[in-house]
């Protein structure tokens, strides 16, 4: 009798004990998906297995799949315990370990009970295989055959797409699929009996039509994502010579796709030349699918900060939203066009450290400041050669943050391309060997690489620069990695309405951000300056104060009353923020300040800012250096090309500042775009005079290029 309780208190210890295990291992210690993904998955054929039992009973059949989902969550519980506790804890982590367990054990058991009821032989081998194949074989074949991130399974429960830059919630689709999940379970469970049970027959019939009209909502409700249906949603369609792109009509203009066409063409030229490629043939376009924003990009294919490239799939094709083009657009054709040098299972390389690497290195890094090997030599200790050789193995790229994992095999390849042959590289993309690619090992091509680091000069601003790159955690060294605050919460709702044009909701989601913020002043200074940009001055004016210590606060708080004709209210903020700027001076602000000292230049700035005027020619010309380049970006936002052509022709007026290089960039791009030759280059001349940082005069080069390839393409 106590051996008979030892043995009952020891089932729950057990499982108890193996929750607090799960402690030590890096994500899955987490009451969240990775977990509750695991607990699926293992209830699944526990159960099945369990259901073969042929001394079990139809009548104990129910309570026997309960007790194995009980066990699991017996699993769960010291994680969720520990998330409570540490402040962890998610309603959607809970959320998945209601949608995937529960479901897959009694997914699971229906069919184990379905071969023991009907005699199988070998049924517990046959249990095994049928959910394999339902567990790995239908995602190998979602896999090659669908360009997306998520996956959703009946075994496993799903997979939401990349999770290291993003937020991991229950949404439609998994409540949609974990149900039709549950009608499987409740349609295999009734087959057994049907010809002596009435009511059998009826839950099998509904069944059967709840799974059929299921399957034909798909790609409607997410589950699956085919290239027509993501044609259809997105609706725009653009045909060049080697591309064909596909965008949401609603939400790119005319020229913004034009340009965007033509900057496909250029990098894949650049791309080309550079790892001596062949262009695809006009039978094999690459297809571009240009998303609105990041949040359709989530909703359609399952990433939403992360452009990425299916480079699996033998239809070459790049998934980008609107926002990322400028950052991505290179580096993600330098992952399409590898594919022709990749292995034959997913066309790329195992070594993650060499996709990414070979992309960083292409297109020069994705710092603006600063070059992909200043961003490395300003965060020593550079790595050893067994380091490297960790790094660029097949799973060593994402075992630490990424980004340092990728300016150090951006910063690695780029030496081996400019040293070494590039059919030295190719081998090694291709097999996933460096060292048996190279006729040197690891530790002469590391010392090689190192001393050609120690020639590379740095500055502070390419350290500040490295150690904001370098000090974002990994996913694995997050406390609470799925876990959002309210704070981003809302700042993200923000985001998605500002990118969706629904000024009322952001401004709404504004609102709830500044309600939570902890540090309120840099939230407010947005909510002020959207909130003037809609027109709300009396709400700004409603929460002015002198106190807030803030100088761009004080500036904005100063419009407001501006925008009334408060000019005394106005100026008293003007002072404040003067105070403030010589207590603590800011050369980025100092322009502002001065703006708003001369009544006339103030003027001009607010029409220009909050109204939408753009100044006329007279006006241009009288307006300080920082009102025309506002009224620049104006001009280019409002797509008004002949006052942009005019502003720019009297802006080579006015000495340059390196300050507005960036806009400086844009006005080149811009201007060899719409056919103003000529225009561009004098431009590039004059910037040139600059003195311009190692990582300028490479986005310099960049345009001269941009401009002599659009010039030899008409």
């Amino acid at each position: 009798m106590k051996n008979h309780i030892f043995q009952n208190y020891l089932k729950l210890l057990i499982p108890i004990l193996l929750g607090i295990g799960m402690f030590f291992v890096p994500l899955l210690g987490n009451f969240h998906i990775e977990s509750a993904i695991l607990a699926s998955f293992i209830g699944c054929f526990w159960a099945a297995i369990r259901a073969c039992d042929e001394n079990r009973s139809v009548s104990s059949d129910f309570f026997a799949a309960l007790q194995v989902a009980g066990y699991l969550f017996l699993v769960g519980a010291p994680l969720l315990v520990h998330a409570l506790l540490t402040g962890c804890f998610s309603v959607h982590g809970l959320g998945f370990w209601l949608l995937f367990p529960l479901p897959s054990v009694f997914f699971g058991y229906a069919i184990g009970r379905l071969l023991r009821m009907w005699g199988i032989p070998f049924r517990r081998i046959l249990a095994i295989i049928i959910l394999l194949t339902v567990g790995i074989g239908i995602l190998l074949i979602e896999f090659f055959n669908f360009p997306q991130l998520y996956f959703f399974n009946h075994v496993w429960g799903g997979w939401p797409g990349p999770i290291y830059d993003e937020v991991v919630r229950i949404d439609s689709s998994t409540l949609f699929f974990r149900t039709l999940t549950l009608l499987w379970a409740l349609f295999l469970w009734h087959i057994p009996i049907l010809q002596r049970d009435r009511q059998s027959l009826v839950i099998v019939a509904l069944s059967a039509i709840a799974i059929g009209f299921s399957y034909t909502q798909f790609a409607e409700m997410g589950i699956i994502s085919p290239r027509p249906h993501l044609q259809e949603v997105l609706g725009g369609h653009k045909e060049t010579r080697h591309f064909e792109l596909f965008y949401d009509e609603r939400f790119y203009s005319e020229a913004e796709v034009k340009l965007i066409a033509k900057e496909h063409e250029f990098y894949l030229d650049q791309i080309s030349q550079k790892l001596n490629l062949s262009k695809p043939d006009s039978t094999h376009k690459i297809e571009s699918y240009l998303y609105a924003h990041p949040w359709q990009k989530k909703e359609l294919v399952g990433a939403k900060f992360t452009s990425y490239v299916p480079v699996w799939l033998d239809q070459d094709q790049l998934h980008i939203a609107k926002q990322q083009i400028d950052g991505s657009l290179k580096h993600e054709l330098v992952h399409v066009l590898a594919k022709q040098f990749g292995n034959s299972i997913i066309n790329a390389s195992w070594s993650i450290g060499l996709v990414e690497g070979l992309a960083m290195a292409v297109e020069n890094g994705s710092s603006a400041t600063s070059t992909i090997d200043q961003i490395v030599v300003s965060q020593k200790s550079y790595p050893t050669a067994r380091e490297l050789q960790q790094a660029f193995s097949p799973t060593g790229f994402y075992g630490g943050r990424s980004g340092v994992n990728y300016f150090t095999s951006g910063s690695f390849v780029e030496y081996l391309l400019q040293h070494y042959p590039v059919s030295f590289f190719k081998e090694a993309y291709k097999t996933g060997s460096i060292a048996a690619a190279y006729p040197f090992g690891w530790k002469k091509l590391a010392e090689g690489w190192h001393q050609h680091l120690e020639t590379v000069e740095v500055d502070s601003m390419d350290q500040k620069m490295a150690a904001r790159i370098f000090a974002v955690p990994s996913l694995f060294e997050q406390e609470c990695p799925h876990k959002i605050s309210d704070f981003g919460l809302a700042w993200d709702h923000y985001h998605f309405y500002l990118a969706s044009h629904d000024t009322m909701k952001a401004l709404r989601s504004l609102d709830a951000a500044l309600r939570v913020a902890d540090s309120a002043l840099a939230i407010q200074a947005t909510w002020s300056y959207q909130n003037l940009l809609t027109g709300n001055y009396q709400k700004v004016q409603k929460v002015a104060s002198s106190q807030d210590t803030t100088i761009e606060l004080q500036l904005l708080y100063a419009d407001a009353f501006a925008m009334t004709g408060e000019r005394q209210r106005a100026e008293t903020f003007v002072s404040q923020a003067q105070k403030l700027f010589t207590e603590n001076p800011d050369s980025l602000l100092q322009p502002a300040i001065k703006t708003r000292l001369n009544r006339w230049q103030w003027q001009t700035y607010r029409e220009m800012t909050y109204k939408n005027r753009l100044p006329d020619s007279a006006a241009f010309v009288k307006a300080y250096y920082r009102t025309k380049i506002r009224s620049l970006q104006k001009a280019v936002e409002r797509e008004q090309w002949s006052t942009l052509k005019r502003y720019v022709r009297q802006l080579l007026n006015s000495p340059l500042n390196s300050r507005y290089f960036d806009n400086y960039l844009q006005l080149i791009h811009r201007l060899a775009f719409l056919n103003e030759e000529d225009l561009a280059q004098q431009w590039i001349k004059e910037v040139a005079k600059l003195p311009l940082r190692q990582r300028y005069q490479q986005r310099l080069q960049q345009e001269r290029q941009w401009v002599k390839f659009l010039a030899q393409s008409r």
